[in-house]
């Protein structure tokens, strides 16, 4: 127990130092030590001692002060070893020598004769410092008032370079920065923010009071919105000393640290906003990924933390472009939601994580494509209910503009509708910046989809507000002058008004000037620069604004790694769709980019109908990437391969999964055991997916359920990645070096021994054929055709059931087909007659865009006389593929389940009466044609139930499928064609259905789809995909497919059934036994359809007692050749006349409509001398696909 003591004279003073020294415990050699000094000398001393940092050196501190005060009477002496004892007391808190501190400290309080304004002081101090906190809670100006006068009052009992002085500043500087929040005045909050950064550093660096005040610049929005300024260079040089002092003097304990490293992460996204620093931003999110690691799994602000982290990774996408971010935001917020649903005390952050998580998922959608990211997205906004006015302005803002990226992609104009209205609706609430951009990007939506130019003058007004009511240093601000930019662009599309063009480049330019290069928005802007600016070029012929343009775009398509791959192909798209855009080899360059990113947009982890709707977007870009190659003086093959590689995507990936490894099993099992195991995560049924993310009840939402199917989105990509990985591994092997690689030039021709391919590529550019033989690649130009003259054909045919002139004018398609493609790529292969020997020469035809959807093996004059050898099926027979890719995956894959037992069934089934269809009465017949064959074809006949799950189960051990009934073709989505059953649409056996039935294991010969469209291509923008009936069946294993176009005749059926059947039957089950088989049973149906029309022309008032006179149509088949074209008819002359008057670009066409077609046909028709003849075209539609 310390004594207490009276100082009463000099003397005892004296005295006091050996006191002091005893209470300090402290040794006498220092006393003696002080002693012997000088009074310089002994203030010199005392000087060195300053500082300490331990409690030896703070009592060492206070005894060698003293010991000068009670010498030489130094006030300022006497009041260091004060402030130090106050030190020494804090630092002996709760300890045995706290007693004696306070006792020294009050001895010294008496020596100095100021206990009572120190009291005083302190009352004051603490009066003010309650007032300021009771103006906090009640908002009370008076408290506020009070505060100051005490404040006032205080600074006069103590001196201003004392540390009591630097507690008042702090506390001067706290009640400013209230006083700022009454007044807005902002001298108020620089005096707050002068006077706590002076109270700051009065202490030192890592100092406790100083942390604390400092700590205060970190809290309060105020300071920071004042010191965090790109043009207030000092504040945020303040800023910085803050943060980094901050971050090295961390709180030891858990909870502290996590907390300190969320507002430090908070501080480093604004320090980055405000000078537009991705390394502030980087730093901000590996302090917040430090904050969610360090806080406890029930720390109650754990989810707070981990939704600053989520919105970190979702900005640094939005300004990087990186997927990386977005899809680590998506995985954290989806645990986390995980989290916040299984402990109560976490419930106050469901909403926003909710908020902003579907935020985060429908970005992903805006990149990807994947729809399931946009269903989850409105999922979680419908069970999501704000309940503050801010809160709900959000939530009417995120629902709105995931409809309208709905309506963007089903184009239903209710979804855009509606998505105004909440927007509407949320600028009620709570005007602000961003909800007038969604108000004006809805608004442009809408008026783009009607071409209303009003509508697009309101989005253009909502749009000046946007940039109004945005602060000049806000980031966003370029990316809301280039949407501005990019409204105006439109509105010059419809007006034609170059004074919006030119307020769209101005815009443009000043968008691209005012945004970091590193963003991703930057190569956006520069694309939709370039566009504006060929605009003005092909409207004023400005080479100066065309050479810009080419510039331009060439560095957005640098900057690849900040954009999407679709946008990089869109963007290369539109600077390619005129000749005068660039020249052959930019042009080139343009549109090889384009096809070598391509795969990348339509990943093998996609949902087939997210492929679709990707690739829909990017129908014809192959076909122009080879015609620009050819322009540019590429080679055929170098052609050829960018049409191989772009075409046919969606199938390529099906077929690169389930590609034949059975050399890699026999010589590498543990790589092949891989390759399987991931072709099975890839190749799995994607209704998973789907599934998983639906509600667990009747309206409930179940956490758990909705992180699982963004988990099993994530493994399909994680699949992806190592497959990939896998397969380069594998072509390190010997023997391996090209695995699923592109093909080289001699496994396409070696694809072409014994029978040629022709690959007919038609693109706006140019058409060409480009014929592959055993032993060379070369092209031919086919001048006369164009590809506006397919999708005029295509279309008509297909469309002009409503007219009686269609049969005539699908004979005159058959003979233009002939004159501009077939007869001249067959005088180029030597197929310049009919065969005689019985030996026919055979052409593999693979067809490109809209000549997909015409009959290449039907091209030519067939209802001439003298009979003439101008067709095609006159010279070859004809089989089809929808890539050399696909013809080479088929013939290796025939080596797959060669040592397995060989079934002999011959699956059948037929639908004579289909719901809601017409009664087909042929179709028993024609599968008794079979059934009666069966024993010779050494086939066993099963006729299964007639419901999807049995007959694909017997697909899984047939020889031979036959079905007989309706097809359906969709040209929406062509994965929902089918072969109708009995319930028809409601239960058809779909093209998703068939791709999924895999039977490579034990692969069928054939399928023999007698029905309607089962080969037909439907959808326009997916005409390079090949998605159909014939192509599923291919996919799932059968190695020879036979389909039709379009419709077919149900009683002639019949007959090509039974001419097919029985030539396997007289030559066996072979490969070429189906091509002759099919060519023989059409060219029969077209000779007796030929005789018919030619007999009605020749002989316009004869009867004849039978149209299948056997004797007659026989004799006509086999009258003498002439290599003439038809004498009689001028059609095709005219048809040129008419093709050479459409210089219309395709979306132009379309929009002019078939009833426009229509009337032309009809005057070509009325050149023909004969059109009162019967034209019997129901021999065309048939075709066969294989190996």
């Amino acid at each position: 127990m310390a004594t207490r003591i009276a100082v009463n004279d000099r003397n005892q003073l004296k005295s006091l130092p050996k006191i002091l020294a005893s209470i300090l415990d402290v040794q006498l050699d220092l006393l003696e030590l002080l002693e012997t000094l000088s009074d310089e000398d002994l203030i010199a001393f005392a000087d060195t001692q300053d500082d300490p940092n331990d409690s030896t050196d703070i009592k060492i501190y206070i005894l060698v002060h003293f010991f000068v005060f009670a010498k030489i009477g130094s006030s300022s002496h006497l009041e260091n070893a004060l402030i130090r004892t106050e030190a020494w007391a804090a630092l002996t808190s709760n300890t045995r020598e706290s007693t004696n501190a306070y006792s020294l400290m009050r001895l010294l309080t008496n020596l100095k004769g100021r206990e009572f304004w120190r009291s005083r002081w302190m009352e004051l101090l603490n009066g003010a410092r309650d007032s300021m906190e009771l103006h906090g809670n009640t908002d009370i100006v008076e408290y506020l008032d009070n505060s100051f006068s005490l404040l006032k009052e205080a600074r006069v009992l103590v001196p201003q370079d004392h540390e009591d002085a630097a507690h008042a500043d702090a506390l001067d500087g706290l009640c400013h920065e209230y006083k700022y929040r009454l007044t807005g005045n902002i001298a108020d909050l620089d005096y707050a923010i002068e006077y706590l950064w002076k109270a700051a550093h009065y202490f030192s660096t890592g100092h406790p009071n100083r942390i604390a005040y400092l700590h205060f610049f970190l809290e309060k929005e105020n300071f920071r919105g004042r010191l965090v300024r790109a043009e207030n260079r000092a504040g945020l040089e303040k800023m910085m000393e803050v943060l980094n002092t901050l971050y090295q003097f961390l709180p030891p304990d858990r909870p502290a640290r996590s907390n300190r490293l969320h507002e430090l992460s908070i501080c480093f996204k604004e320090y980055s906003d405000a000078i537009e620093s991705i390394d502030s931003l980087h730093k901000a999110i590996d302090l917040a990924t430090a904050s969610v690691e360090t806080a406890s799994e029930n720390d109650s602000k754990r989810p707070r933390y981990t939704h600053n982290l989520v919105c970190l990774l979702y900005d640094r996408y939005e300004r990087l472009g990186s997927l990386i971010d977005l899809n680590k935001a998506i995985e954290i917020g989806e645990q986390s939601l995980i989290d916040i649903s299984s402990r109560p005390k976490f419930q106050y952050a469901r909403d926003y994580m909710m908020n902003t998580l579907s935020s985060c998922l429908a970005s992903r959608y805006y990149e990807a494509k994947v729809l399931q990211d946009l269903d989850r997205a409105i999922e979680l906004m419908e069970a999501y209910t704000p309940a503050e006015v801010a809160g709900k302005a959000a939530y009417l803002n995120n629902l709105g503009a995931m409809l309208q990226l709905r309506f963007d992609r089903n184009m239903d104009i209710k979804d855009v509708d509606k998505s105004i209205d909440l927007v509407k609706t949320a600028i009620e609430l709570q005007e602000a910046p961003h909800l007038y951009r969604a108000l004006s990007q809805g608004l442009y939506a809408r008026a783009t989809y009607y071409k209303d130019i009003l509508g697009l003058s309101e989005a253009i007004e909502a749009g000046k507000k946007v940039i109004k009511t945005t602060s000049s240093s806000d980031i966003r601000l370029p990316i809301h002058i280039r949407e501005l930019g990019i409204f105006y662009s439109r509105r010059y599309d419809l007006s034609d008004d170059m004074t919006d063009l030119d307020e769209s480049i101005k815009l443009l330019t000043l968008s691209a000037e005012t945004t970091p290069p590193g963003y991703m928005s930057y190569a956006h802007t520069l694309g939709d620069l370039a566009g504006v600016l060929r605009q003005r070029a092909k409207r004023n012929g400005s080479q100066e604004d065309l050479d810009r343009a080419n510039s331009l775009l060439r560095q957005s398509i640098s900057y690849q790694s900040y954009i999407s791959p679709e946008k990089v192909i869109l963007s290369i798209i539109h600077a390619t769709r005129s000749e005068d855009d660039a020249t052959a080899e930019e042009r080139y360059n343009f549109l090889e980019k384009a096809v070598q990113v391509i795969t990348q947009a339509s990943p093998m982890s996609m949902q087939q109908s997210d492929q679709q709707y990707m690739m829909s977007q990017f129908a014809g870009v192959p076909s122009d990437a080879a015609a620009a190659a050819l322009n540019a003086g590429k080679s055929a093959f170098h052609a050829l391969s960018l049409l191989e590689h772009g075409r046919g995507v969606i199938t390529d990936h099906l077929m690169k999964i389930r590609t034949n490894i059975s050399e890699l099993e026999e010589n590498h099992p543990d790589l092949a055991n891989q390759f399987v195991t991931l072709r099975n995560q890839l190749d799995s049924v994607d209704e998973k997916l789907v599934a998983a993310g639906r509600p667990s009840g009747a309206g409930a939402l179940s956490f758990g359920d909705f992180a699982k199917a963004g988990s099993l989105q994530k493994q399909r990509i994680e699949a992806e990645k190592e497959f990939h990985n896998l397969c380069e591994k594998i072509r390190k092997l010997s023997g391996f070096e090209n695995f699923l690689l592109p093909l080289t030039a001699e496994e396409m021709m070696g694809a072409a021994d014994p029978d040629p391919i022709v690959v007919i590529n038609v693109s706006h550019i140019r058409c060409d054929a480009f014929i592959v033989e055993k032993h060379q690649i070369r092209s031919i130009e086919l001048p006369k055709f164009k590809s506006v003259h397919a999708r005029f054909l295509g279309t008509l045919i297909r469309e002009a059931d409503n007219f009686k002139e269609r049969p005539h004018s699908t004979e005159l398609s058959l003979e233009w087909m002939w004159v501009c493609v077939a007869r001249p790529v067959l005088d180029a292969l030597g197929f310049t007659e009919t065969p005689t020997d019985g030996d026919w020469p055979r052409v593999w035809w693979i067809p490109t865009g809209f000549l997909t959807r015409l009959p290449l093996h039907a091209a030519g004059y067939h209802f001439s006389f003298p009979r003439t050898n101008n067709t095609v099926m006159d010279r070859v027979m004809s089989s089809y593929s929808s890539s050399i890719k696909a013809l080479i995956y088929g013939r290796r894959r025939g080596n797959v389940g060669a040592t397995h037992q060989q079934s002999d069934k011959a699956l059948i089934v037929s639908m004579p009466d289909t719901d809601g269809q017409a009664s087909l009465p042929n179709v028993e017949k024609e599968v008794g044609v079979l059934n009666d064959l069966c024993q010779s074809l050494k086939l066993v006949s099963v006729v299964p139930r007639s419901t999807r799950d049995d007959i694909l189960k017997a697909m899984r051990d047939c020889k031979v499928f036959h079905f007989a009934g309706h097809g359906l073709a969709d040209a929406s989505d062509p994965s929902k064609s089918g072969l109708l059953l009995k319930e028809g649409v409601r239960n058809l056996l779909s093209v998703t259905d068939l791709q999924r039935n895999q039977l490579q294991s034990n692969p069928p010969f054939l399928a023999y789809l007698s029905a309607c469209s089962t080969g037909a291509a439907e959808a326009e923008e997916l005409l390079d995909e090949g998605i159909n009936l014939v192509s599923a069946c291919q996919l799932a294993g059968f190695r020879h497919v036979i389909g039709t176009l379009w419709e077919v005749s149900d009683p002639h059926c019949v007959d090509v059934t039974k001419t097919l059947y029985e030539t396997i039957r007289d030559e066996g089950m072979t490969d070429r036994a189906i091509c002759k088989g099919l060519h023989k049973g059409v060219k029969k149906l077209r000779d007796r359809a030929a005789w018919r029309t030619v007999r009605s022309r020749m002989f316009p008032d004869d009867e004849f007692d039978s149209d299948d006179d056997d004797t007659a149509w026989e004799a006509f088949a086999g009258a003498g050749e002439d290599d003439s074209p038809a004498t009689s008819r001028s059609g095709t002359d005219e048809l040129e006349t008419l093709f050479n008057g459409l210089s219309v670009e395709d979306g132009k066409l379309t929009e002019r409509g078939v009833a426009d077609m229509a009337r032309n046909f009809k005057k070509i028709i009325r050149y023909s001398d004969h059109d009162d003849a019967p034209l019997d075209l129901y021999w065309v539609p048939y075709l066969h696909f294989g190996v």
